[in-house]
């Protein structure tokens, strides 16, 4: 394991930058894992593979403000997971399957007038969560 202490900065006092490139991309990755685990029901109609972007790039860049870090290894950090992001968004348009593994699978939750009880409840979204958003949309339905 000392390769990997190595290659981390695991016991560094400061971190050299491909380090803190390497950290980042291991983050993003684990963090979509994370999200896709709890379930989209805490981030609304955006995608894991939007909401980890954004939570990654945001905690990069606090680093720069703090002034904890240093600057353009941060920057750059956070520039290169703007990359990454951009390469997966490429993957998932050219592969379905690079799609469902970095977004899952579309669930339908209402379809010809009746709710789907066993998807809301799979994804643990209430009716009047989805009434609330179509409303939001200025959508309005009809249930039988």
């Amino acid at each position: 394991m000392e390769w990997l202490d190595k290659i981390l900065g695991l016991s560094a006092h400061e971190l050299e930058w491909y380090q803190m490139v390497l950290r980042a991309v291991i983050v993003y990755a684990v963090a979509l894992v994370y999200i896709r685990i709890a379930g989209m029901r805490s981030f609304g109609t955006s995608s894991a593979f939007d909401v980890v972007i954004t939570i990654t790039i945001g905690g990069i860049l606090s680093r720069t403000i703090t002034g904890h870090y240093p600057f353009f290894p941060v920057l750059l950090t956070a520039f290169v997971m703007a990359l990454c992001h951009r390469l997966i968004a490429l993957l998932t348009f050219k592969s379905d399957k690079a799609r469902i593994a970095a977004e899952g699978k579309p669930v339908l939750l209402f379809t010809e007038g009746s709710f789907v009880e066993k998807n809301l409840s799979m994804n643990s979204i209430h009716r009047t969560d989805l009434d609330r958003t179509l409303r939001e949309q200025d959508l309005m339905i009809m249930v039988r």
